[in-house]
């Protein structure tokens, strides 16, 4: 049997309170105060942490969860090289002295192995779930009444992550902006995820007299669930992920999936979505065609798309989760 311990903002935490004791640990992101723990730390026996900013005096108790290495393999967009000297040594330490390792896909893992040298026996791949309490199906008068709210237009695309170079928005803008001027489908597209700033680029397209692109506001997570069910098409042109939460995000939400062929995407999306090659706006173009040519075609994505999206739920990972305790 197990005694849970959570260490955070007990504001942030209070509603897992019955489940666990919270102990207060309030420590920014990559800041030292994280980098060395807390000293409760001594009387755990796992130290789960999900992320692989871990507590450096720790690491002999910890089991990591590792979703990415994007700063390490996307050098060009995240070209801090005292960033790079930092995850090559908390790699390093992370390889020779944890418990386990955690990958959220075999994607990552390949990643672990080929850029760290992991062993593949130390790697054990648990996949993320999605909410199924969020991300669902919504009544069309509901989806209905939030396009009114926000004088969405009845048919839109729709695509997230503005505030990273990596999630290749400016390319998908490129691409459909031929589609338009073209007059093929005359979709507009929403743009949704925004960072701090807006890119320039993105103020032009929505600066325009008669907007093809609309950017729209940071939303609850209600919202965003239903600014998925109301999309024609989910649009997802990222050259990096490794997970890909939004696509399964649309796909639970019976949102059609058109994906890059890059990364992890593949392989959470198996045969349910279309893919093009997110560095050729050609490709693209042909799978737009093919994607949006008939009701028909869309229907049988949305239906591939949902059942794909049912394969990733939380209480499976949590289960394998404690299997790997148990192990220990």
């Amino acid at each position: 049997m197990f005694k849970i311990y959570l260490f955070g903002d007990p504001k942030k935490l209070i509603k897992f309170s019955y489940q666990a004791e919270i102990i207060d640990y309030q420590a920014k992101i990559y800041g030292i105060r994280e980098f060395f723990g807390h000293v409760k730390m001594l009387d755990m026996d796992i130290l789960d942490i999900p992320h692989f900013n871990i507590p450096i005096f720790f690491v002999r108790k910890c089991i990591v969860t590792i979703h990415d290495i994007i700063p390490f393999k996307m050098k060009e967009f995240h070209g801090s090289l005292l960033k790079q000297v930092y995850i090559k040594i908390v790699f390093w330490i992370i390889l020779k002295f944890s418990k386990k390792v955690v990958s959220v896909s075999e994607f990552t893992k390949k990643d672990l192995i080929d850029e760290f040298h992991f062993s593949p026996e130390k790697i054990r791949v648990i996949y993320n779930g999605i909410d199924k309490k969020i991300f669902y199906p919504r009544k069309i008068r509901d989806i209905q009444n939030f396009k009114k709210k926000y004088s969405l237009p009845t048919k839109y695309f729709l695509t997230i992550g503005i505030g990273k170079k990596h999630k290749n928005v400016e390319f998908l803008i490129r691409s459909l902006n031929f589609v338009w001027e073209k007059k093929k489908r005359n979709i507009p597209l929403v743009v949704a995820g925004i960072g701090k700033e807006i890119p320039e680029y993105l103020k032009i397209e929505a600066s325009n007299p008669n907007p093809r692109v609309i950017i729209f506001p940071r939303v609850e997570i209600e919202e965003l669930a239903l600014l998925y069910c109301g999309a024609y098409f989910f649009i997802y042109p990222s050259l990096y992920e490794g997970f890909g939460f939004p696509v399964l995000e649309a796909q639970s939400c019976c949102c059609p999936v058109i994906s890059s062929n890059a990364s992890v995407l593949p392989e959470v999306l198996q045969n349910s979505a279309y893919f093009f090659d997110p560095k050729s706006e050609e490709d693209f173009l042909k799978v737009y065609l093919q994607a949006t040519k008939t009701d028909s075609s869309r229907m049988k994505f949305i239906q591939k798309g949902f059942w794909n999206a049912k394969r990733f739920f939380w209480e499976k990972s949590a289960l394998e989760v404690l299997e790997e305790y148990s192990l220990l």
